[in-house]
């Protein structure tokens, strides 16, 4: 499209750009309140985001308090640890386990050759100056030949020797050249040349393996059952079991609930809990400073950035003040959390009678709005004394879905589920690329008015251009006029 043609203050004189400016912010106005209504709802998008964001991460983390196989943390603890110590794997399904030692296995002596290394070899990675090989040949028929250079070095033999597929593995330790069977067969050492530099001798020397001896198994009784084992480590019933000793008494093995694995999955939640809802709570209680609005790119531009910074903070602040989604969320999480929980034992239905309460009482308890506070001691001890019953509290399932039947964490995390869900609907999510929430479908009703102004906005303003012309060449032809008469009238003296 051709521009029109504009003439500004030619024959008038006037600063017609600055005119049609001044008269243009007049008309701007709607599209200004239009632009500024845009920026205040994607700041509550936003920040609507910001909070569904913190209330999934809150919820994610209830999944290790909601599934009692999460909380059903198990410790092994033996009354005589220098004779039988134990280690907790997975969840022992008694409380208790007797055990006696009458035998420790014996580990199986594999056959072996060591040979001492000439001191002038002084580590594995001095070369060894000479030229031979040598074979090994195992009892099961397997064979290797190594070839050995004068540039070799102790680690290139060794890895080579690991390489064969014989059964065979080398070392090196204290000077000693050791090879070791790995799968209980005897082997023999031919070497090819002078090998003595190895320890292996001189050409057509053999070194003959030591014969190895068998292992002895040892014989524990676990609960009466007498059991034949082949290391004195083993894995019984989700413990590790470590056997030190003969025992002339049996050992006994409690099998209890770990006071400090439960703590520490209760204690992290808390933690959590109480960091989001202070962070909602600032949220929806920010002050709103009154006669504060977005500032349009224009305004910034004429403003130093950290006062723009500090007027558009001030502009957004108490976007979600009192907001009725968050307060009512935060209500049902409190109650969820504080309501007792039916059919559990009456001593064990509340977080109080575990040590989990409120805001001790004082002056300023009001202040916490809803944060959680751990008596340690009481919270260990109910742990320490009545695991299970801890673990219900957080876990206990209804089969009808009955509200006051299922557990504290559950409860929590389906509140906090009906609030992740309004305030997606409200402000939809980051993640889907689609906006069909209200304040998404807002943004676009806004984006079409503000188009609609644009448009609108340009054809004013080449109204305003056009009339401004049309007076300016009416005003040149009528000088133009003007000095022809006078040049008329001047001619006729």
């Amino acid at each position: 499209m051709i521009s029109p043609i504009r003439l500004g203050g030619i024959a008038s004189g006037l600063d017609t750009d600055k005119i049609v400016r001044d008269l243009m912010k007049v008309e701007r106005e709607p599209l200004n309140r239009l632009k500024r209504k845009k920026q205040l709802e994607e700041w509550k998008r936003d920040s609507y985001r910001e909070m569904n964001a913190l209330l999934l991460e809150l919820q994610k983390s209830l999944d290790n308090l909601r599934f009692a196989s999460n909380l059903n943390k198990k410790k092994a603890v033996s009354n005589n640890d220098a004779a039988v110590s134990v280690t907790t794997k997975g969840t022992p399904s008694l409380s208790s386990y007797t055990i006696k030692v009458t035998q420790l296995a014996q580990p199986a002596v594999p056959p072996s050759a060591a040979l001492s290394v000439d001191s002038s070899i002084t580590d594995s990675k001095t070369q060894i100056g000479s030229d031979f090989s040598f074979s090994i040949s195992t009892s099961k028929g397997s064979s290797a030949t190594i070839t050995v250079s004068s540039t070799d070095t102790i680690d290139s033999i060794i890895a080579r020797v690991n390489q064969t597929g014989t059964g065979v593995k080398a070392s090196f330790l204290n000077n000693k050249l050791v090879f070791t069977s790995s799968d209980g067969s005897t082997f023999d050492i031919n070497v090819s040349g002078d090998g003595t530099v190895l320890g292996m001798g001189p050409d057509g020397t053999t070194t003959n393996s030591t014969a190895g001896q068998p292992g002895t198994p040892g014989i524990v009784e676990i609960n009466g059952v007498t059991h034949s084992i082949t290391s004195n480590t083993f894995t019984y019933d989700g413990m590790e079991i470590n056997l030190k000793q003969v025992t002339t008494d049996p050992i006994v093995i409690s099998v209890r609930t770990d006071e400090d694995a439960v703590f520490s999955i209760i204690k992290s939640f808390v933690d959590k809990y109480n960091e989001v809802i202070e962070k909602i709570n600032n949220k929806i209680s920010e002050k709103k400073y009154k006669g504060y609005e977005p500032l349009l790119d224009e305004e910034k531009q004429e403003l130093p950035e950290k006062t723009a910074e500090k007027l558009e903070n001030m502009a957004k602040s108490g976007i979600l003040l009192r907001d009725s989604i968050l307060s009512s969320g935060l209500d049902a999480m409190r109650f969820a959390l504080s309501n007792k929980l039916e059919g559990a034992d009456s001593a064990f239905d509340t977080l109080s009678e575990i040590g989990i309460t409120g805001s001790p009482y004082g002056k300023y308890a009001y202040m916490e709005k809803g944060k959680l506070y751990i008596d340690e001691t009481k919270l260990r001890k109910a742990i320490s004394e009545n695991g299970e019953k801890v673990i219900n509290l957080f876990t206990q399932y209804s089969s009808t879905k009955n509200y006051n039947e299922t557990g504290l964490a559950q409860r929590l995390y389906d509140e906090i589920g009906k609030t992740i869900k309004l305030l997606t609907d409200k402000a939809g999510s980051s993640t889907n690329p689609v906006d069909d929430s209200v304040i998404g479908r807002s943004i676009d009703s806004i984006n079409r008015d503000i188009n609609l102004w644009e448009d609108r906005l340009q054809k004013i303003e080449d109204r305003y251009w056009k009339r401004f012309t049309a007076m300016e060449s009416a005003l040149a032809k009528m000088q133009s006029q003007s000095t022809w008469f006078m040049n008329l009238f001047g001619g006729q003296q």
